[in-house]
C-alpha cells in the first residue's frame, strides 16, 4: 500500500539518482571533451572534474542507498509494531473469547449438573410413586376381595333375614292362632262359669 510519505521518498530518491547520473554523463562528457582537445592540461582538468564529479555521485548513490535502507528498516519497523498491536488486540479478543466461553461451559456443566440432579429427584421419586402404585393395587386388591366377602356375607345375611322374617310371620301366625286359641277356650271358660 503506497502512502504519501513512501511516494515523496520514492521522488526524492528519484531526484538524487537522477542528480548522480547527471554527474557521471558530465564526467563522461567532461572527459570526452578532454580527449578531443588532446592537452595535459585539459585532461587534468578533466580527470579531476571527473574524480570529483563520480565521488560526488558515489556519495550521492551512498546515501540513497542508506536512505532505503533505512526507510525500508523503518516501514518494517512500523509493520512489524503494528503486527505487533494487532497481535495484542487479537490475543486479548482471543483471551475475552476463551473467558466467556470458559463462563458459557461452566455455566451449561451447572446446568447440566442441575438437570441431572432434578433426574435423579425425578427417578427416585418415579420409584416411589409406582412403588405406592403397586400397594395400592394390592390394597385395591385386598379391598376388593374384602368387598366380595363382605357381598357375600350380605347375601347371606339377607338370605337369613328373609327366612327369620318368614319363620316370625310363621310365629306371629302361630301366636295369633294360639290367641285366637286362648280367648276361644277363656270365653268357653267363662260360659261354663255361668252356666254352671
Amino acid at each position: 500500500m503506497t502512502t504519501p510519505r513512501s511516494a515523496a521518498r520514492r521522488s526524492r530518491r528519484s531526484a538524487r539518482t537522477l542528480a548522480a547520473v547527471v554527474l557521471i554523463v558530465s564526467a563522461l562528457v567532461a572527459g570526452t571533451a578532454a580527449i578531443v582537445v588532446a592537452t595535459v592540461a585539459a585532461l587534468a582538468v578533466a580527470v579531476a572534474y571527473a574524480v570529483t564529479v563520480c565521488s560526488v555521485a558515489a556519495r550521492l548513490l551512498t546515501n540513497e542507498t542508506a536512505q532505503v535502507r533505512r526507510d525500508w528498516a523503518r516501514d518494517r519497523a512500523v509493520t512489524a509494531h503494528e503486527q505487533s498491536r494487532e497481535a495484542a488486540r487479537r490475543k486479548r479478543e482471543q483471551v475475552s473469547f476463551a473467558d466467556t466461553m470458559a463462563e458459557k461451559v461452566q455455566v451449561r456443566d451447572t446446568r447440566i449438573e442441575d438437570l441431572a440432579a432434578q433426574i435423579a429427584e425425578a427417578e427416585v421419586a418415579l420409584a416411589q410413586a409406582e412403588a405406592e402404585h403397586v400397594a395400592a393395587a394390592r390394597r385395591a386388591g385386598a379391598l376388593d376381595g374384602e368387598l366380595q366377602q363382605t357381598r357375600d356375607s350380605l347375601l347371606g345375611t339377607r338370605a337369613e333375614v328373609r327366612r327369620l322374617r318368614d319363620e316370625l310371620a310363621a310365629s306371629q301366625s302361630a301366636e295369633l292362632e294360639a290367641r285366637t286359641e286362648l280367648l276361644a277356650w277363656q270365653q268357653q271358660a267363662e260360659e261354663q262359669r255361668r252356666l254352671a
